[in-house]
């Protein structure tokens, strides 16, 4: 029984791992936000 549980943590630990990859991730990721407010002046600078 204590290796049942023994495997479970680890997959625990690596499936927290992963989330936390993920978040860093998406946190470090540029682009637009397409729920943001923008102004029209914003707008006009995109297509030069």
């Amino acid at each position: 029984m204590p290796d049942f549980i023994d495997k479970i943590k680890e997959k625990a630990e690596a499936v927290s791992a992963a989330i936390d990859n993920e978040l860093t991730v998406l946190e470090g990721a540029g682009g637009d936000d397409p729920l943001a407010e923008h102004d029209e002046s914003e707008a006009a600078y995109g297509d030069d």
